[in-house]
């Protein structure tokens, strides 16, 4: 995948996509969403299952007199149709497929160093309303070695990705991975910065305000003079910064955001970041 930002890619250039797929139909989501970024992006996809029952049993194989059955017999059927519904979904994609023994979050993990980007579905958490990402995701976006997609919807049709910015070093990748993501999927990019209510004597000369914000001038810069892209910059002034990521993202194909930003030295995790991740309506990308 080649860049415009003055050779600076926000991914690894060259590297397969991965998608971790157990059959769950949010697994579908995150694979028909990875087939088709994997597909314009000219990259392999690698479909991943991890296989954790060695852990708990022995008993693995067929059932006497029945052919694949059994439990190590299942997860080749899993393997072999997300395969399949990957090269339904983009024909003349590339794509391989690798079971792995070990729980999911490892497994990814540990894989994500291969990958130039890491796709995963989300999972209820029961009755909770509005909590929506499960643990395997907010693990691999903590610990991934790659930006990590979790995928809502399987062909958003917006036709902006956004990307939220502060300032942060990684908000810096965020806004590089998010450029690549716009450029490949042939959107236009927009930069989002969500000020704290203590900036609210700056409203009435809004315009003027987002000109000549240092966070959105900062990110611009990150693209050159010749990004290739259509963009814009909004500057947001809001009580909470979460809440209006979660709000702009509902108009995006997608939202990017760095891992943490700024005073959150020493965590992994971002508050604004789990907090998208969770409310969101659509699909998150974290880059850490």
């Amino acid at each position: 995948m080649t860049s415009t930002t003055g050779g600076t890619s926000g991914f690894r250039q060259g590297k397969p996509v991965m998608v971790g797929y157990d059959g769950s139909d949010e697994s579908k989501r995150a694979l028909l969403w990875a087939s088709r970024y994997a597909g314009v992006a000219q990259l392999p996809l690698v479909v991943v299952h991890a296989f954790i029952w060695p852990y708990f049993t022995d008993r693995l194989g067929p059932v006497a007199g029945i052919e694949d059955s059994g439990l190590r017999g299942e997860a080749h059927r899993i393997v072999a149709e997300g395969r399949e519904l990957a090269r339904r979904s983009e024909p003349d994609l590339e794509v391989q497929d690798r079971m792995v023994t070990g729980a999911p979050p490892a497994v990814l993990t540990t894989l994500s160093e291969e990958a130039s980007l890491l796709v995963t579905g989300t999972r209820g958490l029961g009755g909770f309303s509005g909590l929506l990402v499960g643990s395997v995701s907010l693990h691999l976006v903590s610990t991934a070695s790659c930006p990590v997609t979790v995928v809502r919807d399987a062909r958003p049709t917006h036709d902006t990705v956004l990307v939220a910015v502060d300032g942060s070093p990684e908000s810096d990748r965020a806004v590089l991975v998010a450029a690549e993501l716009a450029r490949t999927l042939h959107k236009s990019l927009r930069f989002l910065h969500v000020g704290g209510p203590h900036r609210r004597g700056e409203a009435e000369a809004s315009s003027r305000a987002q000109e000549q914000d240092p966070v959105l001038e900062q990110a611009s810069a990150l693209l050159g003079e010749h990004a290739g892209l259509t963009t814009k910059r909004d500057l947001l002034l809001a009580a909470s910064v979460p809440g209006s990521i979660v709000e702009e993202a509902r108009k995006a194909a997608c939202v990017v955001l760095g891992a943490k930003g700024r005073n959150t030295l020493g965590v992994r995790l971002g508050s604004t970041v789990h907090a998208v991740l969770h409310h969101a309506s659509g699909n998150v990308v974290v880059v850490r």
